[in-house]
C-alpha cells in the first residue's frame, strides 16, 4: 500500500488543511477579479514546553519552501516576546490577564516567522502573508499566503497611517490586503476546531463569495477613517450599495462624493447646508446626491452630509482624497486620488479592471481578421476606447462581410456610403439604438442596426439584451464577425475573445509531470491541465487520462481526500493558431 510519510510532523490533517486553503485563496482570488496565482505553505514553531522531533517544521516538506530560512526561529520567537508591546499592558480582568501571556506568544510566532520570511521574499519577488499563529499539539502553526510582487504593482496598496504598535494598523492598504486578512482569518478558526484541516471551508464556492463581500465592509473603512480619524460604522459598503440602488423620479443615481472632514482646507464648498444631512438615512442621500455633477460633489465625512462642493488643487503634498463615484444603478467604483481601489457592481465588489488591453485587443482583432492592415487594427483601438469611455452603451459589429450585410439589414438599419470610423464618427453615431457596422479595415456602412440571429449556447438571461444579440448575430454566420459590446452598467465585452496562445513545451511539460506523479503530489499538474485543457490533443487527453486512472485507483490513506478529475477530451475548436510554437 502506499502511504503518505510526514517527516515533519504537526498535526494529522495538516495535508488536507494546507490544500484546503490553497483552494479557497484561488476562489477569493478569481472572486476579486485578480488574475494570479498563489502559494499556500505552513510553518510550525515547537512549543517551549512540547518535545518533539523538529524545532520547525514545513508543509509541504518535500516542496520549494526549506526550513533554511528558519534557523534560529526559536530563540527569535523568545525575543519577541520579550520585548512585545503588550508586556506593559494591564487589562481591568482577570480572564484578559490570564490570557495574556498566551496571546503574546501567538503574536510573536507570526512575527518572528514573518521576519523570517522577509529576505527570502524579496530574492523570489513575492508578499508573505501570515496567519495568527495557533497552538496545536506540539506546534504553533501559521499559515502562509505568498503572492507575486507584481500583482501589487497592478493594485498598488494605500500609504496610510498606523497605530503606534506596528503589529496593528489603523487602516487597510488595500481591498485585497482585506480580502487576504479575511481568508486567514478563516484559517485561525479552522486551526481551532479540534481536528483541523478534517472537511475544512466547505461549501469552499458560497464561503469564498462571502469572504469577498466582508473583505470590501473592512477596506471601505478605510476611507472614512484615513479623512475623519475616529471610529467609523463598518457598513459603509452596504451604504453605498443601497443610495446606488436607489431611483429619484425614475432616474439613476450619477455623481461623485467626496469622503473629507467638513473643516478640511482643500475643500471649496458651493453649497454648504445650515444643518448636516444624517447619512444613514439613504433615501435623503440619494436625493443630495442627485444635485452632484462631474465637477461638483457631495461632501461627507461618512457620517454626515455637509453640502456640494469641489476639492481644491493645493501647492505641496496634502491627505489622499477619497471619492466615491456612482456610475450607473447599483454601480459606483471608490478611488484615492485618481487609483481606483474598488468597483460595485449589484452588490458585488471586485478589484478594478482594465476591460481589454490594447495588445490583447489587436491580437484578437488581428487574429480573427488576418488581412486587416495595421493602420485599421490601431484606429479600431481608438474607437474602442471611445465607446468604453462613453457614458451610455453601444455595440460594434467588426463583419467581414460587412457591406453585403448592411444591404441585406437595410429595413432594420441606417446604411452609409463607406465612411472612415474614427473616434468622432462614432460619438457621433452611437447615440441611437443599434449597432454599429464596419469592415476589418475600418469602413463603416450602416449604423442603428437591429440585429438578428438564431440562439446560441453563449447567450445567457444574466446578461441584457444588447449583449444577447451581439452574440446571436456573430455565432449564426459562416463568416468572420466580431461583436464589441459595452454594456449600460459599463461591463465590456468582445466575442469571440480567442483564449491565449501557450508553449507546447508547456503542455507536455506538465502531462509528463502527471505521467510521473503519485496521489501526495499530482495536484499541481493536474490543476494546471484541468485549467488549460482546450489545448491537449488526442494523446495527451488519452496519456492525461491514463495518468489519472492510475492515481486515482491507488490505496488512500484513512482521512485521505482525493479530487476526482473529469477526464480529458479534445476540443473541437482547437487548432495550432493557439500555439506559440
Amino acid at each position: 500500500m502506499a502511504r503518505l510519510i510526514i517527516d515533519q510532523f504537526m498535526f494529522p490533517y495538516q495535508n488536507s488543511f494546507r490544500g484546503g486553503l490553497q483552494l479557497l485563496v484561488e476562489y477569493v482570488l478569481k472572486n476579486l477579479g485578480a488574475r494570479t496565482a498563489a502559494k499556500v505553505f505552513v510553518v510550525g514553531a515547537r512549543a517551549p514546553d512540547a518535545e518533539a522531533r523538529h524545532d520547525v517544521c514545513i508543509e509541504p516538506e518535500d516542496g520549494e519552501w526549506s526550513r533554511e530560512p528558519f534557523d534560529g526561529l526559536l530563540p527569535k520567537i523568545e525575543e519577541t516576546v520579550r520585548r512585545h508591546p503588550m508586556q506593559n499592558m494591564f487589562y481591568g480582568d482577570e480572564p484578559s490577564m490570564r490570557d495574556k501571556p498566551e496571546n503574546i506568544r501567538r503574536s510573536s510566532v507570526t512575527e518572528a516567522v514573518r521576519t523570517a520570511l522577509a529576505s527570502s521574499d524579496k530574492a523570489k519577488a513575492v508578499r508573505s502573508f501570515c496567519g495568527f499563529s495557533v497552538r496545536v499539539d506540539a506546534y504553533y502553526v501559521v499559515p502562509v499566503i505568498q503572492l507575486r510582487e507584481t500583482l501589487f504593482q497592478q493594485f498598488p496598496p494605500l500609504d496610510l497611517p498606523r497605530s503606534d504598535d506596528p503589529r496593528v494598523p489603523k487602516c487597510v492598504p488595500s481591498f485585497l490586503h482585506a480580502a487576504i486578512s479575511r481568508v486567514l482569518g478563516d484559517a485561525t478558526t479552522e486551526l481551532q476546531r479540534p481536528e483541523p484541516g478534517r472537511g475544512m471551508f466547505f461549501p469552499m464556492t458560497e464561503r469564498a463569495q462571502e469572504l469577498v463581500r466582508l473583505a470590501a465592509s473592512d477596506f471601505m473603512r478605510t476611507p472614512a477613517y484615513a479623512t475623519a480619524e475616529r471610529f467609523v460604522p463598518s457598513d459603509l459598503f452596504d451604504r453605498f450599495n443601497l443610495i446606488s440602488s436607489l431611483m429619484y423620479e425614475g432616474a439613476h443615481g450619477v455623481g461623485q462624493l467626496v469622503l473629507t472632514a467638513p473643516d478640511a482646507a482643500d475643500i471649496e464648498f458651493m453649497v454648504r447646508f445650515k444643518k448636516p444631512v444624517p447619512f444613514h438615512e439613504p433615501r435623503w442621500a440619494r436625493k443630495i446626491l442627485e444635485m452632484a455633477s462631474a465637477d461638483v460633489a457631495v461632501v461627507s465625512d461618512s457620517e454626515w452630509i455637509y453640502g456640494l462642493g469641489r476639492h481644491k488643487q493645493t501647492d505641496g503634498e496634502g491627505k489622499h482624497v477619497f471619492t466615491v463615484d456612482f456610475l450607473d444603478h447599483f454601480s459606483w467604483r471608490l478611488r484615492c486620488d485618481a487609483q481606483v481601489m474598488l468597483v460595485a457592481r449589484y452588490g458585488v465588489a471586485t478589484l478594478p479592471q482594465e476591460p481589454i488591453s490594447r495588445e490583447r485587443f489587436i491580437e484578437n482583432l488581428g487574429r480573427l481578421f488576418r488581412t486587416a492592415p495595421p493602420a485599421a487594427l490601431e484606429n479600431l483601438w481608438a474607437v474602442f476606447c471611445s465607446a468604453v469611455s462613453a457614458k451610455q452603451g453601444s455595440m460594434i459589429i467588426v463583419a467581414a462581410d460587412a457591406q453585403r450585410e448592411a444591404q441585406r439589414l437595410a429595413a432594420q438599419g441606417t446604411a452609409v456610403e463607406p465612411t472612415p470610423l474614427t473616434p468622432e464618427v462614432f460619438r457621433r453615431v452611437s447615440g441611437i439604438d443599434g449597432a454599429v457596422m464596419v469592415d476589418p479595415e475600418g469602413m463603416c456602412h450602416a449604423v442603428g442596426v437591429i440585429l438578428d440571429g438564431m440562439a446560441a449556447e453563449e447567450c445567457t438571461p444574466s446578461r441584457g439584451s444588447r449583449f444577447n444579440s451581439g452574440v446571436r448575430y456573430v455565432s449564426g454566420s459562416a463568416h468572420q464577425r466580431l461583436a464589441i459590446v459595452v454594456s449600460d452598467d459599463r461591463t465590456v465585452d468582445m466575442f469571440p475573445l480567442l483564449r491565449d496562445r501557450l508553449s507546447r513545451r508547456e503542455i507536455e511539460m506538465n502531462v509528463a509531470a502527471l505521467e510521473g506523479a503519485t496521489s501526495s503530489n499530482f495536484h499541481r499538474p493536474r490543476k494546471w491541465l484541468d485549467e488549460h485543457r482546450f489545448y491537449l490533443s488526442q494523446q495527451q487527453c488519452v496519456r492525461a487520462n491514463e495518468a489519472l486512472d492510475r492515481i486515482e485507483s491507488e490505496p488512500k490513506e484513512v482521512g485521505q481526500i482525493l479530487l476526482q478529475t473529469e477526464r480529458f477530451r479534445v476540443d473541437q475548436d482547437m487548432s495550432d493558431d493557439y500555439f506559440l510554437d
